[in-house]
């Protein structure tokens, strides 16, 4: 006698790929609201709107004072990139406060309570702080804007809206660089102080040393916080290979340390 058995029906992939969309969707949205959060505690804080209308005056107080007092080369790029330049130090202290404020102050137990997933919460905080390099860079090129209306009417010299857009993407990625630098030593370092002293005071020491010989400069093109002039053929002293070495010993090796100390260590 033949049995015949029913076939078992396998389950269907549409479920399965409906419940992969909506973790997705969920995960998406809560990493939107984490960066929400950190977007917020740039603002809600006494230091965060002081040093936000800093930047601008600074900003303003560099791209004018050049303008005051032109030269054949002024323009609208040498304005931007003179403006951007307060901008993107600010943007670091701010960076810097984001992450190594919660430390000082002992709130980063409660923010790791509110999101338990610390690898999210790092990736927000990285997020939050590039997103504020590209609004300040933005702003800064603003201004400049301004003053390039403005100045005429003071000065009496009309300036040329011309710019290099090479070099003006060069120095924003400066910027953003500057500003992810300071994020991963305070990651790293878990203070405030250390790491702002020592990127703002690192290009006046790198300047000194490179001036003392053509290999102390190439030395130090190789740890410059500013590392993307490399990129520029007119400007470069050893080439892109520096702004790999730049990154890893700026943002990618105390990046991973403060990482992997948060992921390990209780709070």
């Amino acid at each position: 006698m033949t049995v015949h058995t029913a076939s078992v029906p396998t389950p269907a992939a549409a479920p399965v790929h409906a419940a992969r969309v909506a973790s997705n969707e969920t995960s998406g949205r809560a990493m939107a609201r984490a960066v929400a959060v950190e977007t917020r505690k740039l603002v809600n804080t006494r230091t965060g709107p002081v040093l936000i209308a800093a930047a601008a005056l600074l900003s303003g107080a560099f791209a004018g004072g050049r303008a005051l007092f032109p030269t054949t080369g002024t323009d609208f790029g040498h304005l931007a990139s003179m403006a951007v330049a307060p901008a993107s130090m600010i943007s670091m202290v701010l960076a810097v406060l984001l992450v190594a404020g919660e430390f000082s102050a002992r709130t980063a137990s409660v923010t790791l309570t509110l999101d338990p997933r610390r690898g999210r919460l790092v990736l927000a905080k990285s997020l939050t702080v590039l997103g504020l390099s590209v609004v300040a860079t933005t702003l800064a090129v603003v201004a400049a804007a301004l003053v390039m209306v403005v100045a005429p009417l003071i000065t009496g010299v009309t300036l040329a809206w011309t710019f290099d857009v090479a070099s003006l993407a060069v120095v924003a990625g400066n910027g953003a660089f500057l500003v992810l630098a300071g994020f991963a030593w305070a990651l790293a370092l878990r203070n405030a102080a250390a790491p702002i002293a020592f990127l703002l005071v690192w290009p006046t020491v790198a300047m000194l040393v490179g001036s003392i010989s053509d290999t102390a400069a190439r030395a130090m093109a190789f740890v410059a916080v500013d590392p993307l002039y490399e990129l520029l053929p007119d400007a470069a002293v050893v080439g892109p290979l520096a702004v790999v070495v730049a990154a890893m010993v700026w943002i990618v090796a105390p990046g991973t340390v403060g990482t992997l100390r948060l992921l390990r260590d209780d709070l």
